[in-house]
């Protein structure tokens, strides 16, 4: 079982999509809803996640060096976690702090949030 940790305040997004993957048994996927930007990554720890998908909805992770800190914080928490970003597409800022991230090694991977369940999901089986 593969246990992702969503980490949002956007709790319609959050709760949709943990509506949706419950839709999906087989890919044995157990999503965690980590809403509170502040106590996020003590949850992950608890939680040992596998995978984070971080929304890039927070302003408080708008700054590219305030998310690379994030990032590299939970990967001294959890390890092994993979970190994957959604990111609006129609903000160029946060198209360009996701792409910094990602290049600095912070971060595995971004996908934008006009993609599809689908895709979202093989991303996530491939992390």
């Amino acid at each position: 079982m593969k246990k992702i940790g969503f980490v949002t305040t956007n709790r319609v997004l959050a709760q949709s999509l943990a509506a949706s993957v419950k839709e999906y048994p087989d890919l044995e996927f157990e999503l965690f809803l980590l809403l509170n930007l502040k106590q996020a990554i003590i949850d992950a720890e608890v939680m040992r996640i596998d995978v984070a998908i971080i929304d890039l909805v927070e302003d408080a992770l708008k700054d590219c060096e305030e998310l690379a800190l994030f990032c590299e914080m939970l990967r001294q928490s959890v390890p092994n976690c993979r970190i994957m970003l959604l990111v609006p597409q129609e903000s160029k800022n946060d198209r360009s702090t996701a792409m910094n991230v990602v290049m600095k090694k912070a971060a595995d991977d971004y996908v934008f949030y006009d993609v599809s369940l689908d895709y979202l999901l093989a991303k996530l089986l491939a992390l």
